[in-house]
């Protein structure tokens, strides 16, 4: 009797654990939290270049949001907008305003993903124009640097 009920715990518990294993595997990863980037300045140039994104939830709706600024030469802006589930990633965009050498305006939607890599992310950019690229692995950091620089330009906050 004391063999059976051991063997019966010890199945139970096999068969817990198996469970519990397989739960892991279906479980979706969390959306991201913090703040990751990779912006860097360069003392040749002066120039700053990289990507920075802070990913919060926004206590007033409980949305999963991104503060994010994209650095090509200087962070001249940040934009906001809700993270999305995309896969096995994480999807969020804004619309962009182009300025045409003819002084003419036009706009686009620029998207980004990104997806768990080791300590850090993986971020893809996308565009409407086509435009595709897997371009930057950011790392968590402890204080922004590209959003403080882009949030002191004059009139620059965008919201999607």
């Amino acid at each position: 009797m004391r063999a059976a009920r051991f063997t019966l715990v010890l199945a139970a518990a096999w068969l817990a654990a198996g469970g519990v294993a397989g739960d892991a595997k279906n479980r979706q990863r969390p959306f991201p939290e913090g703040l990751y980037g990779n912006v860097e300045y360069s003392e040749v140039s002066g120039d700053l270049g990289g990507f920075e994104v802070r990913f919060y939830v926004e206590a007033a709706t409980g949305m999963n949001m991104a503060e994010f600024t994209l650095c090509e030469g200087w962070c001249n802006a940040f934009y906001t907008a809700e993270v999305t589930r995309d896969g096995d990633g994480f999807a969020f965009s804004h619309e962009e305003v182009l300025e045409f050498t003819d002084r003419t305006r036009g706009r686009q939607r620029v998207s980004y993903r990104v997806v768990h890599a080791g300590r850090g992310l993986k971020v893809s950019y996308a565009s409407e124009d086509g435009y595709f690229s897997e371009l930057w692995r950011i790392r968590a950091i402890r204080k922004p640097f590209g959003l403080d620089v882009a949030r002191a330009e004059p009139a620059n906050r965008r919201s999607s």
